[in-house]
């Protein structure tokens, strides 16, 4: 029965490893020094790119539910235009599969 069971654990833990590999690639997808960002989360839907972002704040075209900071300076994503409300941090080469809210503006630091 011990066995069984552990049988199905590996099988279940098998079976998540090509979604965590979409994961990455799909944050890959995001070229060198741009912050990229994707309508629905895990890097689905329509992409956004802000190509080579200004220190300051920048807007994406529409909103965004998962974001990629492939840019070498640290980014803050906001919940509201301007570069205003809830926010959070991302240095170079992180992502994000899935934003608490959508986010629709960053400032790029530095």
């Amino acid at each position: 029965m011990k066995m069984r069971a552990l049988a199905l654990t590996g099988a279940a833990l098998l079976a998540l490893l090509p979604l965590t590999a979409g994961t990455a690639d799909a944050a890959a997808k995001c070229p060198k020094g741009n912050v990229c960002g994707w309508a629905k989360p895990n890097f689905a839907g329509r992409a956004y790119s802000v190509t080579s972002p200004t220190s300051g704040c920048n807007g994406f075209d529409g909103d965004v539910r998962s974001v990629s900071n492939q840019n070498r300076h640290r980014v803050t994503f906001y919940s509201e235009p301007g570069c205003y409300g809830a926010h959070f941090d991302l240095t170079d080469g992180h992502y994000s599969a899935k934003t608490p809210w959508p986010v629709k503006s960053i400032a790029v630091w530095g």
